[in-house]
């Protein structure tokens, strides 16, 4: 497999333990095979429909946060796409580059492990994807001015992020959000951020109540698949995620936590 070569980051990043292989692992019984972020497959249609015509035969795609591989084998085998992936997570890194070779997509699908806002690419990309990301970066200015950067003119961003609903939220969502390491904006900031950078045609579009019915659907699959699960995992860490999906589902209820996908353009 050809492989890029990014700067290697700091210090191994796995958020606290949360990206440890195992954590990974235990993340994909839940979003589905070969994803771990809100809605597996399914979110990854949705953002392919948002992108409309931009999504063609050999387009360049750039993944920030790319994690095990599951948007990235989609846009390559689905619609032709050349995609750069990249993610900070070593062992998400590992899992990805096993599962291109795997997968037989060596020739579509590059892994970088590296920090988007420090890595040089050769060429712009057309279009920039990321899923639930981003909310691992505080600085959104210097990311989205990145981001518009690294974009080829007429090139089209797609983001799904978590977003707070109300500064401050209660004290039980702060501290979930510091325990996380999380930075999160209103969804309308976010926008307003994106436009700041230079994007045109913001779409901020509030998705909350479609990402409570993705958690509950992913909560219900991993419970009623709960035998699978234990063949790989114990007890306490299907607790963990049941407990994980209800503690977020409880948030979005109370106005702490939302949800957001956002869709700009670079102009031409």
């Amino acid at each position: 497999m050809t492989t890029q070569t990014a700067p290697a980051s700091p210090a191994k990043f796995d958020n606290n333990g949360q990206y440890s292989r195992t954590g990974i692992l235990r993340y994909e019984k839940i979003f589905g095979e070969h994803y771990i972020s809100t809605g597996g497959h399914s979110t990854t249609e949705d953002l392919c429909a948002r992108l409309g015509s931009a999504l063609k035969s050999g387009v360049r795609v750039l993944d920030v946060g790319s994690g095990i591989g599951g948007a990235a084998f989609h846009l390559a085998r689905a619609y032709g796409a050349k995609v750069t992936g990249i993610d900070l997570a070593v062992e998400m890194d590992a899992i990805a580059r096993d599962r291109v070779v795997q997968l037989g997509l060596s020739d579509s699908v590059k892994i970088l492990l590296g920090d988007v806002l420090e890595t040089e690419f050769p060429e712009p990309f057309d279009i920039i994807w990321s899923r639930d990301a981003f909310m691992h970066i505080p600085d959104k200015a210097r990311l989205f001015a990145r981001l518009f950067g690294l974009m080829a003119p007429g090139g089209r961003l797609v983001i799904t992020d978590y977003a707070r609903g109300k500064t401050p939220g209660s004290p039980a969502f702060e501290e979930y959000i510091k325990k996380t390491g999380y930075s999160v904006i209103e969804p309308a900031q976010y926008g307003q951020r994106l436009e700041a950078a230079g994007f045109t045609n913001v779409k901020v579009n509030d998705a909350t109540d479609r990402f409570v019915e993705i958690l509950r659907e992913e909560e219900g699959r991993l419970v009623n698949n709960r035998a699978d699960f234990l063949a790989s995992f114990s007890e306490a860490d299907l607790d963990y995620l049941v407990d994980r999906w209800n503690m977020k589902i409880g948030f979005c209820q109370a106005g702490d936590m939302k949800w957001g996908i956002y869709v700009a353009d670079k102009p031409a």
